[in-house]
């Protein structure tokens, strides 16, 4: 059990107000969910890699007319969600497993933090899937943490590797990032670009997969 773990299952109703003020440090995700509801329509929205909600939460929040499903592969997810539970689901599966399912088309994939989790030699497939899962038209947002030299991404290096516990984390350079989207999806085009604050790091991307 990683230490993050530890300290969540000791807080009890402190989780939500914790984990926020935790985030916070490194992310502005009121900020992030601005930006994201200002890249096109978002009628239905498809999170990969939700998490315990806490982007699905002023998602919904700042679109009321907004449907939300959130996938991760760990188990309970969207387990700390506030928000109206007949606008979003979430469920535990894998792209591939949501794909077979045949949905409606999202008019907003998010792929939010997630890329440095996964091998290197998924990425590309993970990309294509949730593009595979847009709707025409419809945006699909890959944000992570940039690797660079400073200490701000020691310290994300470091709550990762040793608060969350993934031993297996792996941030990429922008150059790298950037070379993973476009291999996966060269049909699509970017954008959007831009750093989501408080650190620099925060790097976001929105394409749209041409005509």
């Amino acid at each position: 059990m990683s230490l993050g773990t530890l300290v969540r299952n000791r807080l009890g109703s402190l989780e939500v107000p914790a984990a926020n003020l935790y985030r916070s440090a490194f992310i502005n995700l009121d900020d992030l969910a601005t930006t994201l509801l200002s890249l096109g329509p978002a009628g239905r929205i498809l999170e990969v890699g939700c998490g315990d909600a806490a982007l699905a939460h002023r998602l919904t929040a700042r679109s009321p007319t907004s449907s939300y499903l959130g996938i991760d592969i760990a188990p309970a997810p969207g387990r700390l969600f506030l928000g109206d539970p007949d606008r979003a689901r979430f469920r535990s599966m894998s792209t591939s497993q949501l794909i077979a399912e045949d949905p409606e088309p999202f008019d907003l994939v998010m792929i939010v933090d997630v890329l440095h989790h996964v091998p290197v030699p998924q990425r590309r497939q993970l990309i294509q899937d949730a593009a595979s899962l847009a709707a025409p038209g419809a945006v699909l947002a890959i944000k992570d943490w940039e690797r660079d030299a400073g200490a701000a991404h020691w310290l994300a290096y470091a709550a990762d590797r040793y608060i969350s516990g993934d031993r297996t984390v792996d941030f990429p350079s922008r150059r790298e990032l950037r070379s993973a989207i476009a291999t996966a999806l060269p049909d699509w085009v970017p954008f959007l670009e831009t750093r989501i604050p408080p650190l620099r790091n925060n790097v976001l991307y929105a394409l749209r997969k041409v005509a």
